[in-house]
């Protein structure tokens, strides 16, 4: 098995969903007929394997892949999105990468480079929108509404319609009439003479009101002030930092992650404190605090996080079981990191012997 040095690139386009994987230390043999390039994806965090939906499987899948350029010890193979779209969705993470070329098989921790964009980032162009435009019919002309003519009144003239034979039968009436006026004449005459004639009557001078007495003003009501109330007592902090103690007073696991590595922990600390969290049977913590820190280039707890796989120093707790694979994974990644680190060049020479 060939060991390869293998990183993810932008394409040369940057065209988003696309990267180019570079494989040092790969020189590329004659090519059996139909053979071609194939790599397969594992993850460290639960070692499952990229499918070919995207999703992360417990069984290995091959994906076929295109060569893009080959020379000397290098081979760049042309990765699409249904590879970079699952990987760039998480870049912290450590991925282990397997290609194969008929008979030859090269496996290497990879290394995701920044630029590397996922498909979703080419956005969406939306279609342009045509505006029609037409002439608006024009409504026929009102006719305007001619205003109606009132008739004139008809006059009818009395005089020439009774017939002249009935002028004289009003002569009574017009001397019954002035007889009446007469009589009213006379009747107001003497109704002024009778007032005149008659003494005025005295009329009594009003009494004034009499005082009255203003309301008495009321007293002014005092409301007293209200008690004062005792503010609740404050919650307690919730501890903080990365030591055992702190571990064993959060019991929120993600929380107690959180806050330790907020606090940037030395490697002593994180190894102390995930000696206590296997003790306590807080798996999690442990799994989380090996990954972050050895992905983050922690050599110290990365090489301890190995020996958890590796055969020769497995313990039963946590890990369930060793696991040689795992054990060199972490291994060469962490020669990727330390080229000099003789621990993981003796594991690995150990390990593949």
């Amino acid at each position: 098995m060939k060991r390869t040095l293998p990183e993810l690139k932008p394409a040369q386009n940057n065209r988003p969903g696309y990267g180019v994987l570079t494989l040092q230390g790969w020189e590329v043999t004659v090519l059996e007929a139909g053979a071609g390039f194939e790599v397969c994806v594992q993850r460290n965090q639960d070692s499952r394997f990229l499918g070919e939906g995207g999703d992360w499987t417990a069984t290995q899948t091959w994906h076929q892949v295109d060569v893009a350029d080959e020379g000397g010890e290098f081979v760049n193979l042309t990765l699409g999105p249904n590879i970079v779209d699952p990987l760039v969705a998480n870049p912290q993470m450590a991925y282990q990468v397997q290609v194969r070329l008929g008979q030859e098989l090269g496996r290497g921790v990879m290394r995701i480079r920044e630029g590397v964009l996922s498909s979703h980032a080419a956005g969406q162009t939306g279609e342009a929108v045509a505006h029609v435009s037409g002439k608006v019919a024009t409504p026929p002309p009102v006719a305007p509404v001619q205003p109606i003519e009132a008739e004139p009144p008809v006059v009818i003239d009395l005089l020439e319609t009774e017939p002249a034979k009935q002028s004289n039968t009003k002569l009574p009436l017009m001397f019954g009439l002035l007889a009446l006026l007469l009589v009213l004449v006379g009747g107001y005459f003497g109704w002024t003479w009778y007032q005149n004639k008659t003494p005025p009557v005295q009329t009594a001078a009003p009494t004034p009101p009499a005082p009255v007495a203003p309301a008495p003003t009321p007293a002014p009501v005092v409301t007293p002030p209200p008690a004062p109330v005792a503010a609740p007592p404050a919650p307690a902090p919730a501890p903080s930092g990365c030591t055992a103690e702190n571990l064993a007073a959060t019991r929120d696991d993600l929380q107690f992650i959180q806050s330790c590595l907020k606090t940037n922990p030395t490697s002593d600390q994180v190894l102390a404190v995930i000696g206590a969290a296997k003790a306590t049977k807080r798996c999690d913590v442990v799994q989380r605090l090996y990954v972050f820190k050895s992905n983050g280039g922690d050599i110290k707890v990365a090489l301890a996080y190995a020996r958890e796989y590796d055969p020769a120093s497995f313990v039963a707790g946590c890990v369930m079981a060793a696991d040689k694979d795992t054990a060199l994974y972490w291994y060469e990644f962490i020669l990727s990191k330390d080229p000099a680190n003789q621990e993981a060049k003796d594991r690995i020479k150990a390990l593949r012997g």
